[in-house]
């Protein structure tokens, strides 16, 4: 019991009960987004520059933030990022231009990158070494499960206003942006009352240091990261090209309305999660590679098949098996990223990191829409190995798995896995 008390401690839990509900705010315009964006104006072909945007920023600042909760605290950076988050929910729900929106989620990113790496840093910070897999895992499932949630409950909110409130289509997307400023606001309460500053000057910490003197890694260690710079740069890439693409490939294909895209979202996400904590105490006990090369190898075969569905249940059953591998390959990612880098440079390391895949997050969404609007309305007929048609839309779908599946032999090959850690240790 004692072991199991200093991991799920009250700061652990009530972190990973914020990450669920900001998840949960930013799930929730997820399943129609993309039209309410070209409802206020914007091309088709212009959508994913909402996410590059989005990305931009959040690659921009990540390792700076992530830097700065080393030595001014992580607490009061993942604060100043949810307030920021509460304003801007409220903005968006009440813009007329597309462009302003776009201006927005640049900076939404900014608020993102002042949350996301100091909050994972600060659970790593809390809890043993050994039981880091587990940890990331608990932490992570109740983010994706608010993630998860979040379409749903945006769908049936944005469903409500418009059937039952009688309000115009463009008015009813802007409702769950409200809804969303409520949800960060209590997040920001949350991390305030419980959290525990892992860095800095606070006094209360059990487990508070200055960091004063600079970490340098060396040999296989250093290799090993830099080899993850790339692995983050390739996957971003590969998930950027199809992340804004499933509500217009659901609605394209088979007349999906939003609340329908909502529950494919929400079901597979779901679904998703029930591998998602097991698999990360799973990392603990056989290692970070073997859960990774299992789960993400699903997750990407099942993305190369997408674009030959011929149905909608068909291509929610599939949207389950890939959420499963990418919620499987989840915490053993990041329990190996944890692994390999020292506790006083873990806010700059995981802020440049998750740089990296948001630099493939940038330029994956704009080329990966651009190719969609392009070739949309096409069919491509291949002749060998076997003779078939292939929809142009499918195109993104193709990319994202390739590339997605090269990161993963990247990985395997040339990340060097620490050897585990068995006693109480940090």
């Amino acid at each position: 019991m004692a072991r199991a008390s200093k991991l799920y401690s009250t700061s652990v839990i009530v972190l990973s009960l914020s990450s669920l509900i900001e998840n949960l705010a930013y799930g929730l315009p997820l399943a129609y987004f993309p039209n309410y964006a070209i409802s206020l104006g914007a091309p088709v072909a212009y959508v994913g520059f909402f996410t590059a945007a989005f990305m931009l920023t959040t690659a921009l600042l990540s390792e700076r933030f992530g830097g700065l909760s080393d030595r001014i605290g992580r607490k009061r950076l993942i604060e100043i990022g949810l307030f920021t988050d509460v304003i801007l929910g409220i903005l968006t729900g009440v813009i007329q231009s597309w462009i302003v929106l776009l201006l927005i989620r640049a900076l939404n990113g900014i608020a993102t990158a002042a949350v996301s790496s100091p909050a994972e840093a600060s659970l790593v910070d809390q809890v043993p070494k050994h039981r880091r897999g587990e940890a990331l895992g608990f932490y992570l499932t109740l983010g994706i499960a608010g993630w998860t949630l979040g379409p749903l409950f945006g769908g049936i909110v944005q469903h409500l206003a418009q059937n039952q409130l009688q309000m115009e289509l463009e008015t009813s997307y802007r409702i769950p942006f409200f809804v969303d400023s409520l949800l960060a606001a209590i997040a920001m309460a949350l991390v305030a009352w419980k959290v525990t500053e892992t860095r800095g000057s606070s006094k209360s910490s059990e487990v508070s240091e200055i960091v004063k003197d600079d970490v340098k890694l060396t040999g296989w260690r250093l290799l090993s990261v830099r080899i993850l710079y790339f692995v983050e740069l390739t996957n971003g890439f590969a998930v950027g090209f199809i992340a804004p693409l499933a509500v217009l490939f659901f609605g394209d294909l088979f007349n999906a309305t939003t609340l329908q895209i909502g529950f494919i979202l929400t079901a597979s996400g779901s679904v998703g999660l029930l591998g998602n904590f097991f698999a990360g105490k799973l990392a603990d006990r056989i290692g970070r590679k073997p859960v990774i090369a299992f789960g993400s190898s699903s997750s990407r075969l099942s993305t190369l098949v997408m674009p030959f569905v011929s149905d909608i249940n068909s291509a929610a059953g599939l949207m389950v098996f890939r959420s499963m591998g990418h919620n499987v390959a989840m915490p053993a990612s990041r329990a190996l990223r944890a692994d390999l880098v020292p506790a006083k440079i873990r806010g700059k390391l995981f802020g440049r990191l998750q740089a990296f895949f948001n630099l493939g997050m940038i330029i994956g969404p704009i080329l990966g829409t651009w190719l969609y609007d392009l070739y949309r309305y096409e069919v491509f007929r291949v002749t060998w190995p076997a003779d078939f048609n292939v929809r142009g839309i499918g195109l993104p779908f193709f990319i994202s798995g390739i590339l997605g599946l090269a990161a993963l032999a990247l990985l395997l090959i040339f990340v060097k896995e620490p050897p585990r850690v068995k006693r109480d240790t940090k």
